[in-house]
């Protein structure tokens, strides 16, 4: 009987994480706390995830999520947020001396790598005192039926590492920990990098026209991203603010197609359409076409239509029954119904957006 995948749950320090360890140390279960810190080499994860009933809760892992999902593609990930200032907060109560700049700077970077992160589950710190949340951590990273009487045993208690304690391991062990996270840097990058682009037919104009995996469409794109920002009257990189852990997850699920065009490895335009049930009717399929932009270097060339029949094709073949295509207001916005006309598509109304503010 082959055992079931590891779990990871990442979060920040005072966030429950030595509770969460303990609590789902639960029949054939280990669940470590900070397995991390023990890491030299990628091998040593290698050994660390080929360990039956195991699992772990990590508060500095965040940076390295893609190479542990790399190595273990079927890994279970839960994510535990906390706000940067309780976790600063609480730190500081410890009566452990921190440079409180320092301290929240740190916190702050590793907040933002738990935002990278394509998790299973999300949950925030606050919660974790509800037995629901805790049920639904521990059905989904154990696979055993929640145990009641255990949550009650465990649920008032307050869990905590000998911080003081951490700290001298860490410095002691200094070198060897940063050796270790610039070997698994390198190897991160190496993932990332690592996913490969495949070319579809190639025209006499050099054009290829293609379905990407979202790794190569963010590592090559970023030059047309910002262009396409720019165009709408956003800032370069307002495209790092979009929700990419989600569009990881939506993909992993089948649910995100990512049509291109690219001239000799250049990426010229793209066509992301998101994929799902239609609420209209049972047993419908619908696409709905998210972003959509062609850079000024390729007007002229028909990439535009040349990237939709692709996309419709694909999603013909794929048993999708409709398509549902945006004509907005920024950008070439106004005029995509023509393209839309020329495709067949018929005018299905109007998309209207109120922005709702806190009062």
């Amino acid at each position: 009987m082959n055992a079931p995948p590891p779990f990871v749950i990442f979060t920040l320090p005072r966030s429950r994480s030595v509770w969460l360890s303990r609590f789902l140390t639960c029949g054939p279960w280990i669940c470590e706390h900070d397995q991390a810190r023990y890491v030299r080499s990628v091998d040593d994860v290698r050994s660390w995830f080929s360990l039956p009933f195991y699992g772990s809760v990590e508060t500095a892992a965040a940076p390295f999520w893609r190479l542990a999902r790399h190595i273990r593609p079927d890994l279970k990930i839960v994510v535990v947020r906390r706000p940067v200032g309780e976790v600063a907060g609480s730190l500081l109560r410890t009566g452990v001396e921190f440079d409180r700049a320092a301290l929240e700077a740190q916190l702050v970077h590793m907040d933002r790598k738990l935002d990278q992160i394509a998790y299973d589950i999300s949950v925030d710190f606050a919660d974790l005192s509800e037995e629901r949340t805790c049920q639904r951590i521990f059905e989904y990273c154990l696979g055993l039926p929640h145990d009641r009487e255990r949550w009650a045993s465990f649920h008032r208690q307050n869990l905590q590492i000998d911080l003081a304690t951490q700290l001298n391991y860490v410095r002691a062990y200094g070198l060897q920990l940063c050796k270790a996270e610039a070997t698994c840097v390198r190897a991160t990058r190496a993932v990332i990098r690592g996913a490969k682009f495949r070319p579809g037919p190639v025209d006499a104009r050099g054009i290829s026209i293609q379905q990407e995996r979202l790794g190569t469409f963010i590592r090559d794109g970023v030059d047309l991203f910002s262009e396409h920002c720019m165009a709408v009257g956003e800032e370069p990189d307002e495209w790092t603010r979009k929700n990419i852990p989600m569009i990881e997850q939506l993909e992993s699920g089948g649910c995100w197609q990512f049509m291109t065009a690219r001239s000799n490895g250049r990426m010229l335009a793209y066509l992301m359409t998101l994929v799902g049930p239609s609420i209209e009717k049972v047993g419908r399929v619908s696409a709905t076409q998210t972003l959509f932009f062609a850079s000024r270097d390729a007007q002229g060339m028909g990439l535009g239509m040349a990237l939709q029949q692709a996309s419709i094709a694909d999603l013909r073949s794929k048993g999708v029954h409709e398509v549902i295509m945006r004509d907005g207001i920024r950008g070439a916005g106004g005029r995509l119904n023509i393209l839309y006309r020329r495709l067949g598509a018929d005018d299905f109304g109007h998309l209207w957006k109120l922005q709702l503010k806190a009062a």
